[in-house]
């Protein structure tokens, strides 16, 4: 059975487990990636004890904050510690009642950084049981610390659980206020949003865009974060986009997209481009969707799923 990388999902060298020493380098900081040492039921305990603490992770998905222990010598590999909040990383087991969503998870964002989407950095992890988490690098921190950032339940006002309250053209309206460069922001985000309908996630709620406060640059769209192709995992939810567009949530045509662009004033060959990103980017993600940790089966129904969405978009 071939054995691929769980960052890059190319094909390992014999003598290499998980992940290249390259890939291994650019997510963990070392050519060994960090020994992860919990069970699956040690990390739900943990996590009722950190969600009791109230120092969880913002989120409905189990969710738990991860350092970096650091090991020496350097050919060691360094630990994995579960802390209660502030951690570099971010882990997302998998959960029984939503499966394969770490596989897709990480897949959607490999997905994303194929059609030119900026991504936060991700990869895929192999617990002790053999089963693969999803983990996530903070954007949010540095080797100064905190990097301030504003998720848009903040930018518009709205609390928490009014995350999916609101529309995608207010998240607009923020980013033309708040953004340095709000030209490229915008179209930036729209990209977001169509690939989110293209895929299926109608999970891209207002915490699921930020504004960071990028050093030397000031408040710009965070890259693109916990993009899940929700329609294949809730199949009864009816809803294609998690806020409105152009006043609905479902049912959306090409005009919907091109109408919501209009309001914010983007041209006319800006928004052709968007459509044709898209569409260049369908053949490579066939082959990457071929490659990935998915089942056959939930391979299939993604590759379906796609191919129904662009072909709305015609």
């Amino acid at each position: 059975m071939e054995k691929r990388c769980l960052y890059c999902y190319q094909l390992l060298e014999n003598g290499e487990k998980d992940f290249h020493p390259g890939c291994s380098n650019k997510m963990f900081g070392k050519k060994v990636p960090p020994v992860l040492d919990y069970t699956e039921g040690q990390m739900l305990e943990l996590g009722k004890k950190v969600i009791k603490s109230q120092s969880t992770v913002t989120g409905v998905q189990p969710k738990l904050s991860l350092n970096i222990e650091k090991i020496k010598p350097k050919d060691q590999p360094d630990r994995f510690t579960i802390v209660g909040l502030w951690g570099g990383y971010i882990l997302k087991p998998p959960a029984a009642q939503f499966p394969e969503l770490p596989e897709l998870e990480d897949l959607t964002l490999h997905l994303a950084e194929l059609a030119g989407i900026k991504t936060v950095p991700h990869s895929l992890i192999r617990l002790k049981s053999g089963n693969l988490a999803y983990i996530t690098k903070r954007v949010d921190r540095n080797a100064n610390g905190k990097i301030h950032m504003e998720d848009m339940c903040q930018l518009t006002e709205r609390m928490t659980e009014h995350k999916y309250q609101g529309s995608y053209e207010q998240i607009g309206k923020a980013i033309v206020k708040y953004s340095e460069n709000p030209l490229l922001d915008i179209v930036n985000f729209f990209e977001q949003v169509i690939f989110s309908f293209l895929t299926g996630n109608a999970d891209m709620h207002l915490k699921n865009f930020s504004l960071i406060d990028q050093p030397g640059l000031g408040y710009t769209l965070c890259p693109a974060y916990d993009m899940v192709p929700s329609n294949l995992i809730m199949k009864d939810d009816p809803e294609e986009l998690a806020l409105n567009l152009n006043g609905k949530k479902r049912k959306f045509k090409k005009d919907d997209f091109i109408e919501a662009m209009r309001r914010f004033n983007i041209d006319p060959k800006s928004i052709e481009n968007i459509f044709k990103k898209m569409n260049d980017s369908v053949s490579s993600w066939e082959d990457f969707i071929r490659i990935s940790f998915s089942s056959q089966e939930m391979k299939h129904s993604y590759l379906e799923l796609i191919r129904e969405r662009i072909d709305r978009l015609g």
